[in-house]
């Protein structure tokens, strides 16, 4: 059985932007961007018509992959011409689908440009054509058939156990960060973050640190975010990822009074003696129950 794919254009609520870096990496999913000339004002991977909060999706779910105010496509005769190639590969690699063109039945007649506010592409995860894989990379290369600017999108799959619930919310929403670092919450209530770099240090004096400064967090307890699971990664500008070997450092507080917890990270991202900007930083914090979430990226 082939994958359905579906074409959709809608005026969509934009809750944010995603970094406007050349390649990059989006919360909660882990989701990887590479920009060739075409972007968007927002990203999303979406399962069941909801914000999807991890790169968990069980099988027979749809994922949505949807460029938001798409931009970079050249007009032509009034029209917009979208192609998407989608690919889908086990985790070591192997092909186990290939589709040139999902777009290919509107080659010829394009979209209008009062039509052209999201691109979707609906991707199935059939068990007959995943079978006994526990991870597949799902690769969308979006490109304008008009020119040769292109944005390529990788989603790395971890196909969950039967039974276990989908992490998707309606009212995920983007966090205001001192450096416009992209950060997504769910079921917090944040002010704002600061990020800054730290190279002061002394558990490991050679190494340099995200510092991500969290005051007035509502919606938690100190006991939650201490008992909650917290993951980070590092990559370089190509998107591989780095080993630091490094483990990272926390601070929580808070007040009774108010109920707000104060939570302050420090991330090992790379030696101090290494210059080399455009380092990227994803850090993860998810409740024992998986449905408090903050995910951020920073690229420093």
């Amino acid at each position: 059985m082939k994958f359905q794919y579906l074409l959709l254009f809608v005026l969509s609520f934009i809750i944010g932007e995603v970094n406007a870096q050349k390649n990059g990496i989006l919360p909660l999913t882990g989701t990887r961007y590479f920009r060739g000339g075409l972007w968007a004002k927002n990203i999303e991977i979406d399962v069941d018509g909801a914000s999807l909060l991890s790169d968990r999706v069980p099988l027979n779910k749809e994922i949505e992959i949807k460029l938001q105010g798409p931009s970079g496509f050249v007009a032509a005769s009034g029209n917009y011409f979208v192609g998407a190639e989608v690919i889908m590969l086990t985790g070591k690699g192997a092909v186990i689908s290939k589709t040139p063109n999902v777009f290919v039945y509107n080659a010829a007649t394009g979209f209008a440009p009062s039509a052209f506010k999201e691109v979707m592409v609906k991707i199935g995860l059939r068990p007959e054509i995943i079978k006994q894989e526990s991870t597949v990379l799902i690769q969308v290369r979006f490109f304008d058939l008009k020119s040769t600017n292109q944005l390529r999108v990788e989603f790395p799959v971890k196909v969950s156990r039967s039974g276990e619930a989908v992490q998707v919310s309606k009212i995920a929403q983007f966090v205001k960060t001192s450096d416009a670092s992209p950060a997504i919450t769910n079921l917090l209530k944040m002010k704002a973050v600061d990020v800054t770099v730290d190279t002061s240090i002394r558990v490991n004096p050679r190494m340099s640190y995200i510092s991500l400064d969290i005051p007035g967090i509502e919606g938690t307890s100190m006991d939650d975010i201490l008992s909650g699971t917290e993951t980070f990664w590092v990559y370089d500008q190509n998107l591989n990822v780095v080993k630091t070997g490094d483990k990272l450092l926390k601070k929580v507080g808070g007040s009774m009074e108010s109920n707000t917890v104060n939570y302050t990270l420090k991330i090992p991202f790379k030696l101090k003696t290494n210059t080399t900007a455009g380092y990227i930083t994803r850090f993860r914090w998810e409740s024992r129950d998986r449905k408090k979430i903050f995910d951020i990226v920073v690229v420093k």
